[in-house]
């Protein structure tokens, strides 16, 4: 029995995990809805990426600023951590969509429908929210190298991770009008 202990003590001490497809549903706790993760951690946080590049044009020219110390930098990292992480938790299995009988704003189906969509094409799903890591992960490169322009851009890649989210699953009748 000893050397079991002394061999998965060894494990943990070197950074070995197990793998995750080898972790059972119940090593979940997926209470917290999607919508409260997007309220939460999503939307905040992807602000204030978005945020950190501003653009002012005016009768001199455009000024671009973005975040001057290191401890603005630091903020901005923060957020896009995050809201990386954020995008792992979506992917939680058994997350539920919203708490039942939550109305949906203007133009979103219900959670109901949109609980639907996810089960009837989960890759999607994971592929979306995998689309998002990716582009945060473009965002914190560029704020490691302090790269206001790379934020920015990193910005607008962000956005669109999350709209074809959005288009997929929660609005697709806008989908259907272009």
């Amino acid at each position: 029995m000893r050397p079991i202990v002394v061999t998965a003590c060894a494990g943990v001490a070197f950074g070995m995990a197990a793998p995750l497809d080898a972790q059972e549903p119940a090593d979940w706790l997926p209470k917290i809805t999607v919508a409260e993760i997007m309220d939460a951690m999503v939307m905040p946080n992807a602000q204030i990426v978005w945020d950190a590049v501003t653009y002012d044009a005016s009768d001199k020219g455009e000024t671009v600023t973005g975040p001057k110390t290191d401890e603005d930098w630091q903020k901005v990292r923060w957020a896009a951590v995050t809201l990386a992480e954020a995008a792992n938790n979506l992917i939680v299995p058994g997350r539920a969509v919203n708490h039942p009988g939550v109305k949906p704003s203007e133009g979103e189906l219900a959670p109901e429908q949109i609980q639907k969509l996810i089960a009837a094409d989960r890759g999607a799903w994971v592929g979306h929210a995998k689309a998002l890591y990716e582009t945060v992960a473009e965002a914190i490169k560029a704020i490691d190298a302090k790269d206001i322009e790379k934020v920015s851009d990193a910005g607008g890649n962000i956005d669109a991770a999350c709209e074809g989210c959005h288009l997929q699953f929660w609005y697709p009748e806008q989908n259907k009008k272009k």
